[in-house]
């Protein structure tokens, strides 16, 4: 790549940023229904990506069931919470299952379980922000944004840091770019929200701090997760959506484990 390739994908890059950032903020420190339209366009556009991806490589999974049930996981969680969780697994199996019938015989089981892995991956990690909305209460904007925060500084680090002092590689089979030092300066980057921790009173410094830990390190796995999927599937990136950033996946690939892990350690913590 040229430098002045390089520099104008690094210009559309930081342009594209200055936009979407605010706009992610926003709608996470708005709450309710604007959040739910930002984790809706996530798990929308993420789940056709990941199909995407899937038929170019050879799998039949239903395209239009795999986004709709995924879309219709996110507003189940989102008017219903997770109370009847095994009502809403067992109608989307239910509904994948059958669906799938249209496409014949050949492909059949796999095609399923792309489309029902994709409805799991995409669709319920994907919304687990407006699960842990339910958890924090009056607490929820601005842990949103310290999430959110900590996903995006920690990329950040991991790969400043990966570039000036990382020669160990992370996992050389799946992301060779990746290094076992940009790995801890990304969780040291990720501990950056914590000067938001004074609004956040029903939260200690100390437990805090290991969500930040916990969330920088499960988006990095996140990170890989997708790597994996990608070169198992036989694509570099997802379908382009951001300009300079490559598709939605792409960017939010830390997001569909980072949030989980906030969720779980939330709930264990909290109750």
């Amino acid at each position: 790549m040229s430098d002045a390739t390089g520099g104008s994908n690094l210009a559309r890059r930081v342009l594209s940023a200055c936009v979407f950032v605010p706009v992610v903020l926003g709608l996470c420190y708005a709450g309710g229904w604007a959040l739910f339209c930002l984790v809706a366009l996530i798990v929308g556009r993420g789940s056709w990506e990941l199909l995407h991806l899937a038929r170019q490589s050879g799998h039949r999974p239903d395209p239009v069931a795999g986004v709709v049930l995924a879309l219709a996981t996110c507003g189940y969680l989102q008017m219903y919470g997770v109370d009847d969780g095994a009502v809403l697994l067992l109608g989307t199996i239910l509904v994948a299952l059958i669906v799938q019938l249209r496409h014949g015989v050949e492909g059949y089981l796999t095609g399923a379980m792309v489309t029902l892995g994709c409805v799991g991956y995409i669709g319920l990690l994907g919304s687990a922000p407006l699960m842990l909305a339910d958890h924090l209460g009056e607490a929820t904007p601005v842990m949103l944004v310290a999430i959110f925060g900590c996903i995006w500084i920690t990329d950040a680090a991991a790969y400043g840091g990966g570039r000036l002092w990382g020669r160990r590689r992370l996992a050389p089979s799946i992301s060779p770019g990746k290094t076992v030092v940009g790995f801890f300066c990304g969780i040291l980057g990720g501990l950056v929200p914590m000067v938001l921790g004074s609004q956040l009173p029903e939260w200690t410094m100390m437990e805090f701090a290991v969500l930040l830990l916990l969330v920088s390190a499960g988006g990095q796995l996140g990170d890989l997760v997708e790597s994996a999927i990608k070169r198992d599937l036989g694509a570099k990136d997802a379908p382009a959506l951001i300009p300079g950033h490559g598709g939605l996946l792409d960017r939010f690939d830390s997001y569909f484990f980072a949030f989980p892990v906030a969720l779980t350690y939330t709930v264990i913590l909290k109750g």
